[in-house]
C-alpha cells in the first residue's frame, strides 16, 4: 500500500475518533456537568435556585449563602472566597445541607471536586 492511502485512512480514523469525542462531551450525564439542582439562602433571607452546574467550575453565590442544600449528583465544596479559595465546608450527596456558623457566609460553590 502506497503512504498516500496509509495517510487517507489515518486521516478518516483521526476524523471520526475526533467526532465521537465531540458527541460524547456533548451527551447528557458527562463528567462536565452535574444533575440536579442547588439551594441556597442569602443573609438577607432571599432563596436562590440554580439546575445542573459546571462541574469543577468555580460558581459565585450572589449575595452569600448562610444555608445551602445540594440536591446534585455532584460533591459541593463551599468556600469564603467568590474565588473558591479557602474551603470551608462539604456537602456529599443528594438532600445534604449546610448551615454557616453564626456570622459567617459562603461566597462561591464548586461541584465535583476541590482544586488541588
Amino acid at each position: 500500500m502506497n503512504s498516500t492511502k496509509v495517510l487517507r485512512r489515518f486521516g478518516k480514523a483521526a476524523v471520526t475518533a475526533t467526532s465521537a469525542l465531540a458527541l460524547l462531551g456533548a451527551l447528557p450525564g458527562s463528567a462536565l456537568a452535574a444533575s440536579g439542582t442547588y439551594t441556597y439562602v442569602t443573609p438577607t433571607g432571599q432563596t436562590v435556585q440554580g439546575q445542573d452546574p459546571s462541574s469543577d467550575t468555580c460558581i459565585p453565590l450572589t449575595g452569600g449563602a448562610v444555608k445551602f442544600s445540594n440536591d446534585t449528583t455532584d460533591t459541593a465544596f463551599l468556600y469564603a472566597s467568590a474565588s473558591c479559595s479557602g474551603q470551608w465546608g462539604e456537602l456529599v450527596g443528594t438532600g445534604a445541607t449546610w448551615d454557616a456558623p453564626s456570622g459567617a457566609q459562603a461566597l462561591a460553590v464548586r461541584f465535583g471536586s476541590a482544586p488541588g
